[in-house]
């Protein structure tokens, strides 16, 4: 029911309509409910029907005292009600979330990409690190600021290739749960860049000399 839950999002963003991850993971406030009628399954889980099968009178002849037999019950069924409902919400929330992950996986290779491709390029850390730093979070403000100042063309083309930044992309991640655009984008923008630096870097680094 969680997983239709989430479909029926994802259906409905296909569509036109836009219910992000923080929308989708706010219905949860709604079905606490749900939660009550719960009790029943777990209770009888844990109960097992030991009246029905006469298992009841066996612990009781045992010499358990019955305020152990019934605690004990009670403290099963609520371990076991915790358990599930850690489980539920987690699978849930996860159907919602993979969407995000979904979309920041190929943009995250990618960015991996661009790291090796510095470490191999420079023969400082240091350097290696605010190369990719630069490249990933100055690049990408540098564009958004430019294609402020520049009108016409220039602007525009600026704004473009900022909207197709990973950055960007990833903090358009959350607003829409199942959006297929923007993780085809994200895919392709991924792969652009794990292939673009992995290429690179292979280049630059058969005709460098190592000492």
């Amino acid at each position: 029911l969680e997983a239709l839950l989430v479909a029926g999002w994802a259906f409905t963003n296909a569509n036109g309509n836009t219910v992000d991850f923080y929308t989708g993971a706010g219905m949860l406030t709604m079905m606490l409910s749900v939660g009550f009628y719960a009790t029943l399954f777990t209770g009888d889980m844990v109960f097992a029907g030991q009246y029905k099968f006469g298992t009841m009178k066996n612990e009781v002849s045992f010499g358990i005292p019955r305020s152990r037999i019934y605690l004990g019950k009670l403290l099963a069924e609520t371990i076991l009600a915790l358990l599930a409902c850690v489980v539920m919400l987690g699978f849930y929330l996860a159907l919602c979330w993979i969407f995000r992950l979904t979309a920041a996986l190929p943009l995250w290779l990618g960015c991996q990409a661009l790291s090796c491709l510095c470490f191999f390029l420079f023969k400082s850390d240091i350097a290696a690190t605010f190369a990719c730093v630069g490249v990933v979070i100055v690049v990408p403000t540098a564009l958004d600021l430019f294609s402020l100042l520049f009108e016409g063309p220039v602007g525009t083309v600026l704004r473009q290739i900022y909207n197709l930044w990973p950055t960007t992309l990833l903090e358009q991640a959350p607003q829409v749960v199942g959006d297929s655009s923007l993780l085809l984008t994200a895919l392709a923008v991924g792969a652009v860049w794990l292939v673009g630096f992995t290429a690179l870097g292979l280049w630059r680094f058969s005709r460098r000399e190592i000492h």
